[in-house]
């Protein structure tokens, strides 16, 4: 049987509907309507589709309509004496994970995410591929086998944004059922479609969906071999920042700009493992390196921005921050963006509204969040800012009390004079 054949068999689009159980998973020959065959097991029913699986682990979705009559009776069979099972796997039918109360010391994944193969039209040159929680659009040929190994990242970020005591729930946009990842082997058409110079990935909002150049996640393409490396830790941190947006999405628009970035960031902090697992052992270590990286490799106290000005920046502020240059002596090349400062300091004041704001458990931040998640539009952004996060604290004052706190933390912070970042218009 050809490969071409093959596709034509198994590769599908998936129809949201009731996953029914199988009661076997015997392998077993199906035959299509024009005569070819594949050995695979049955999975169950999906809608229209049957699942089944191929000898290598790969999972197909396969519309009913274009298996033989005898396969389709066989497969109506098993999947009506089959008991009813609750939906998974799909994100907009499932629930998420429930956050823990308490900030958690480890967490992981069970195992390797399942992976569907939804598509590999190799004349259009589109390549569809579904994990749990995420759908991977590509333009080369991935397999099922190499996207299991970076999905892992994708669903342990998905899980570790779910068990934070913050309680975002993650959920795709609006209309999606998946969270999106568009993966581009050229990094000429990554750049093109929006992504940004020497960027392992970002999140376009607009396009409800996160954009990668396929080098970020290790994958090498050598004609039509693909294989995959462990990707470093700056690009693991930059794609792990973006999920992060991309899982809270539907919090955005209500977000001040330093908490948006600042908490994208804090997810960086925990020590990332291929395996798909998050450690917080040696955050204080980690926080330390962090720390002397957005400080430009400057020794002594980290040069905070202006509390006042951090809290109010707004978003055109800070993306033209990301092309301001400003003198870094222990940088290569001698200087380096605005932005270095910005996220710093952003994340620094997130990790102690999370760990050192009064008792230290990230109450006065959980409060603020569940309020904002009721706001109606054209709620008082700066009131519920001054209710929850200031309580009454004069910028002078916070600024003391996130100096005392993030030197418990090892950190040793200087506020720098307002001014580091370009007025403009931007009004959100």
């Amino acid at each position: 049987m050809t490969a071409t054949a093959t596709r034509l068999l198994l590769a599908a689009l998936v129809f949201p509907a009731l996953f029914v159980q199988a009661q076997q998973d015997a392998f077993r020959v199906w035959k299509s309507t024009d005569g070819k065959t594949v050995e695979a097991a049955f999975l169950g029913v999906e809608g229209a589709s049957v699942k089944i699986k191929g000898r290598n682990g790969a999972i197909f979705s396969v519309p009913l309509e274009r298996l033989s009559a005898d396969d389709q009776t066989w497969a109506k069979a098993q999947a009506a004496s089959a008991p009813a099972a609750a939906p998974t796997g799909a994100a907009g039918n499932s629930e998420s994970p429930a956050a823990d109360a308490a900030w958690p010391k480890s967490l992981s994944i069970a195992d390797k995410p399942q992976v569907t193969v939804v598509m590999e039209d190799e004349k259009a040159k589109k390549f569809v591929y579904r994990s749990p929680h995420y759908e991977f659009e590509c333009d080369s040929k991935l397999g099922a086998n190499v996207v299991r190994e970076f999905g892992r990242m994708f669903e342990a970020t998905y899980l570790l944004n779910c068990k934070l005591p913050l309680d975002l729930r993650p959920k795709p946009e609006p209309l999606r059922e998946f969270f999106l990842a568009k993966l581009y082997t050229n990094q000429e058409d990554y750049l093109k479609e929006g992504g940004m110079p020497g960027s392992a990935g970002v999140y376009q909002r607009g396009q409800k969906a996160l954009s990668v150049p396929l080098k970020s996640l290790g994958v090498k393409m050598v004609g039509s071999r693909v294989s995959i490396d462990q990707a470093d830790d700056d690009a693991n941190a930059t794609l792990i920042h973006e999920i992060t947006h991309q899982m809270m999405n539907h919090w955005l628009a209500k977000l001040p700009t330093w908490f948006i970035e600042g908490s994208a960031d804090y997810t960086t902090l925990p020590e990332y493992f291929p395996t798909g697992r998050f450690a917080w052992t040696g955050l204080r270590k980690r926080l330390e390196g962090y720390a002397l990286q957005k400080n430009r490799f400057e020794q002594g106290a980290f040069k905070m921005l202006d509390i006042q000005e951090l809290m109010e920046i707004k978003g055109g502020a800070w993306a033209a921050a990301l092309t301001l240059k400003v003198k870094a002596p222990n940088v290569v090349g001698g200087e380096a963006s605005q932005s270095s400062q910005n996220y710093g300091s952003a994340a620094l004041l997130t990790y102690f509204f999370y760990h050192h704001d009064d008792k230290g458990d990230a109450a006065h931040v959980i409060a603020w969040l569940r309020e904002l998640e009721t706001a109606e539009r054209g709620f008082d952004a700066k009131a519920l800012i001054e209710k929850h996060l200031m309580r009454g604290r004069s910028y002078a004052q916070l600024a003391d009390e996130v100096k005392k706190g993030l030197n418990k933390a090892g950190i040793d912070v200087e506020f720098d004079p307002p001014g580091k970042n370009p007025a403009t218009s931007d009004s959100n």
